[in-house]
């Protein structure tokens, strides 16, 4: 293999011109380069992909797929480059839903309870998932923030880096939402207090728990970016789980009542549900 092509510990091409990413460098390399015997080893397709602590970078294409068909383009530190006919809104929604104990709604409620306005975070406290764009929004690129050490924007440019046996690959996004430093700040205090509720948790439970040490030199535990916020010493991972429930049933009975136009419906009306549901939880 070409000695400027050498594999390190991070599955991708390294030498002169290719520690660089971009949406358009992506596009170039996978539908131009992808037949140079150099270049082949480090590309695959994967329409099963799914989202894990692997993934460094994900670019979305689906306004314009790659050869017609590609709608995401995946950096996996394992894996390469791996191309997806997905979009990143279902690869996410797929990891929510089927991965994540309570989904989506356990991050959107502690996103809530630390008074965060912007949601662009999946916690897991080890590892954090970052959006460029909101949730709200149907489509956006990813990148993982427990690869990156630092992260700097230059023009109209936003970089992320990742630093592997001396060598750093950058990783550029110019479709990024306003005010990123400040989103940023909240992903990753959002990250960092789920992680700490993960360990009062299992401690409580006789496991003695610890992040692991290797993250500390990535912004997952940045302290730069932390907030200080006043409540999140007293939550307790057992009492926004059960909150983030208690608000999903309360949803479902107002769905209810507008399915069966009920106008007067109100939340006590749901309450007899609401207990009755429950009583699985008893071993009785």
């Amino acid at each position: 293999m070409n000695r400027e092509l050498n594999k390190f510990s991070v599955n991708l091409p390294a030498g002169r011109d290719l520690n660089t990413w971009s949406k358009e460098l992506v596009k170039t390399r996978v539908t131009d380069s992808i037949c140079t015997s150099a270049f082949r080893p480090f590309v695959h397709e994967n329409n099963l992909y799914q989202l894990n602590e692997n993934m460094i970078a994900l670019y979305d294409f689906h306004k314009n797929p790659l050869e017609g068909k590609y709608q995401s383009v995946i950096l996996d530190k394992k894996e390469g480059i791996i191309l997806c006919q997905k979009n990143s809104r279902q690869l996410v929604n797929y990891f929510l839903k089927h991965r994540l104990i309570l989904g989506a709604v356990l991050q959107k409620k502690l996103q809530k309870e630390l008074g965060f306005y912007y949601r662009h975070a999946i916690s897991l406290g080890e590892i954090a998932y970052f959006s460029l764009r909101a949730h709200s929004e149907r489509h956006t690129c990813w990148i993982g923030l427990h690869h990156m050490q630092t992260v700097q924007q230059v023009e109209d440019k936003v970089i992320f880096s990742h630093r592997d046996n001396g060598c750093t690959y950058n990783f550029e996004f110019d479709d990024y939402a306003p005010n990123l430093h400040k989103r940023l700040a909240e992903a990753i205090t959002h990250n960092h207090v789920f992680g700490q509720m993960l360990v009062k948790y299992a401690n409580s439970h006789g496991f003695h728990l610890k992040l692991c040490k290797c993250r500390k030199k990535n912004l997952v535990a940045d302290q730069e970016y932390f907030y200080l916020t006043k409540i999140q010493n007293a939550l307790n991972l057992k009492d926004l789980a059960e909150a983030a429930i208690e608000e999903f049933h309360q949803n479902y009975g107002r769905q209810c009542a507008e399915f069966f136009d009920i106008k007067d419906w109100k939340i006590h009306d749901h309450n007899l549900f609401y207990r009755l549901s429950r009583r699985i939880k008893s071993i009785l």
